[in-house]
């Protein structure tokens, strides 16, 4: 049982459901549903689908909404547009013409943000522009290196603040869409506050739901409060696409390691992402420099690393998911975990993250099988999670939600259980789990935690080491 969770991105390479169980089986425990591309029926589909194959997954597999928030972008036109170093070009609100050197968008908000000495960078960053003049209806950019422009590539403003709110129109459908399908986790792109996750938080009560948000890092705005967007959202993901055009590429393993202790100070869940095994897209086989990349981030300790595009739309879905699950678990074998300081100002309770250090560092002393945990919100699991045992979580709860929010989390595992009603029931459920799921054989020895009085929400307070009969 690998510790580091694969979130894998559903596309029309594996849109059938025996597809989505072959990677299942093959290591994938969360399919990420990009609503950059496609309509609500196409999000509907693919929920639907995915909910079917996991039916009869070993574990729980999530679903995560990645809501595509105020993607700035080239407006459409025919053809190509060739650009020569020092070219000078119109960008304008209003219609394209290619062949006058006038270039629309998607946005009027990027023509009245920008100021004259900022830059402009089209398709990822490929294509750099100097603002050379602004007006009211357009502005002038000179290239700063030659490229190929295309139909609706991306444009990003590392210098601007941008007038545009991060929750569009169509991200508020998203979302309720979301919601209706009863999605586990919604990503949240382009943060730049806290106030934005506040916000998705009220949308999502509005629509009567109750998913995990998911903080996308890729602004510069987001990386200067970070610690305030960590400590109000869910999760955080490195979303190293747009935040390696927002910042100098230069910057970005240095800021993705500080990001990763942060959110392991914080006990919050962290996935990194963006061209992990990019040449997988047209490959069976990823590049050294891809191997390292993954296991750079299991020696991180980050919970989830991510496949984007190599699932969507790749042509080796399969192998990549399979690699990625070989280098995770050959890499784990040589993992040994820092002790990290925990944020005491996010702490509930102390009693819970005692038991958490308890149970964790337990193998220094008391060699067990497995950890198995009883929790309701599936905060224990959690805790327990960001100390870093060596063995895998089992995480017992009697809500589906619960289970399914925790596929992302480094570690953990969960099984559906009701609460136990004495210490006898206790044993009686972790012996039963443990051979119908053939977890451990008897006479193993596992952990167990909880909280009593039974019956109650009271907070984890018990820590046992039991032998299984």
């Amino acid at each position: 049982m690998k510790k580091t969770k694969i979130l894998a991105t559903y596309g029309p390479a594996i849109q059938r459901v025996s597809h989505l169980k072959r990677l299942i089986a093959a290591g994938v425990n969360a399919f990420r549903i990009n609503c950059s591309h496609g309509v609500r029926t196409d999000f509907v589909a693919a929920a639907r689908a995915i909910g079917e194959a996991r039916k009869s997954a070993r574990y729980p597999v999530g679903i995560l909404f990645d809501i595509s928030g105020p993607k700035l972008r080239l407006a459409r036109f025919e053809g190509e547009v060739r650009v020569r170093q020092g070219d000078r070009i119109t960008v304008t609100a209003g219609n394209t013409d290619t062949k006058a050197g006038i270039l629309g968008v998607n946005h009027p908000a990027i023509i009245k943000s920008v100021k004259k000495g900022e830059r402009l960078f089209i398709d990822d960053g490929q294509v750099l522009f100097d603002i050379t003049k602004t007006g009211p209806e357009q502005i002038e950019v000179r290239a700063q290196n030659a490229g190929i422009l295309t139909s609706a590539k991306g444009i990003n403003l590392p210098d601007t603040a941008i007038g545009i709110p991060t929750i569009t129109a169509k991200d508020r459908r998203d979302i309720r869409t979301a919601v209706e399908v009863d999605a586990d986790y919604i990503a949240l792109s382009f943060v730049r506050s806290g106030d934005d996750v506040i916000e998705a938080r009220r949308l999502i009560r509005k629509y009567g739901g109750r998913q995990a948000v998911i903080a996308k890092l890729e602004k510069r705005e987001a990386i200067d409060v970070l610690e305030e967007v960590m400590i109000l959202s869910d999760g955080v993901m490195v979303a190293r696409g747009d935040l390696g055009v927002e910042l100098p590429p230069a910057e970005l393993p240095r800021l993705q390691k500080r990001i990763v202790r942060l959110a392991n100070r914080h006990r919050k869940p962290v996935i990194v992402a963006t061209q992990m095994l990019e040449s997988m897209r047209f490959s069976p086989r990823a590049t050294r420099a891809e191997i390292s990349d993954v296991a750079s981030a299991v020696f991180e300790s980050v919970d989830a690393v991510m496949l984007s595009a190599e699932t969507a739309t790749g042509k080796y879905p399969l192998e990549t998911v399979r690699t990625m699950n070989d280098v995770i678990t050959a890499t784990e074998e040589a993992c040994r975990h820092q002790h990290l300081a925990v944020e005491q100002h996010l702490m509930k309770s102390p009693i819970p993250y005692a038991i958490a250090e308890a149970v964790s560092g337990s193998d220094r002393f008391c060699e067990s099988d497995a950890i198995f945990a009883f929790t309701t919100s599936g905060y224990t699991a959690g805790l327990i999670s960001n100390r870093f045992p060596s063995q895998p979580i089992i995480a017992l709860t009697p809500d589906r939600k619960v289970m399914n929010q925790l596929t992302l989390c480094r570690s953990v595992y969960s099984v559906q259980a009701d609460p136990p009603s004495s210490f006898n029931a206790v044993l009686d459920t972790i012996n039963a789990i443990c051979r119908k799921h053939r977890l451990v054989r008897k006479g193993g020895r596992v952990i167990i935690t909880g909280g009593v009085p039974f019956g109650t929400t009271t907070w984890t307070n018990f820590m046992l080491i039991h032998e299984v009969g």
